[in-house]
């Protein structure tokens, strides 16, 4: 099996003062997945050299006869991992689900290292007119089970 601790530490490595942050290194019995990302969007070249460097330091190990590499961006349809991701997202819609299994759904209005607000807005009707009252909710990363974006497709 492949040490995830190793190609952590190789990718923090890479990354070093850059703008670039991991998002999460998974691996299976048979492939290693590493997600990267960065504040403007990660590039294909940046993939593939993160790619070049994983597999030529691990190869004499023999780790690629029996596991296949993957290095990408995590897509839009994946979860918010760390809190980076979460400055990237300020301003889209999400939705939320607590630890305790509460659903919330709304537009990421700040971020930080411990947590992120979400402002979720309420419509109403009252004397034929549509109110709508907006809430501003703090959520701790620890009390998160999942964030995932609201994907939104506008006709033209």
């Amino acid at each position: 099996m492949v040490s995830v601790e190793k190609i952590t530490s190789l990718v923090q490595e890479w990354i070093g003062s850059s703008d670039r942050f991991l998002v999460e290194v998974k691996s299976s019995p048979s492939k290693v997945t590493v997600y990267i990302d960065k504040p403007t969007g990660i590039t294909l070249q940046e993939c593939a050299e993160l790619s070049r460097l994983i597999s030529d330091t691990l190869e004499p190990e023999g780790v690629w006869e029996t596991h296949e590499l993957e290095v990408s961006s995590p897509g839009m349809d994946q979860p918010l991992r760390v809190f980076q991701q979460y400055l990237r997202r300020i301003g889209r819609q999400a939705r939320v689900v607590t630890r305790e299994g509460r659903e919330h759904k709304g537009v990421i209005a700040s971020a930080d290292k411990t947590g992120f607000e979400l402002t979720e807005s309420q419509s109403r009707k009252e004397n034929k007119k549509k109110i709508i009252t907006e809430t501003k909710n703090r959520f701790e990363y620890e009390h998160i089970k999942e964030t995932k974006l609201i994907l939104t497709f506008k006709n033209n």
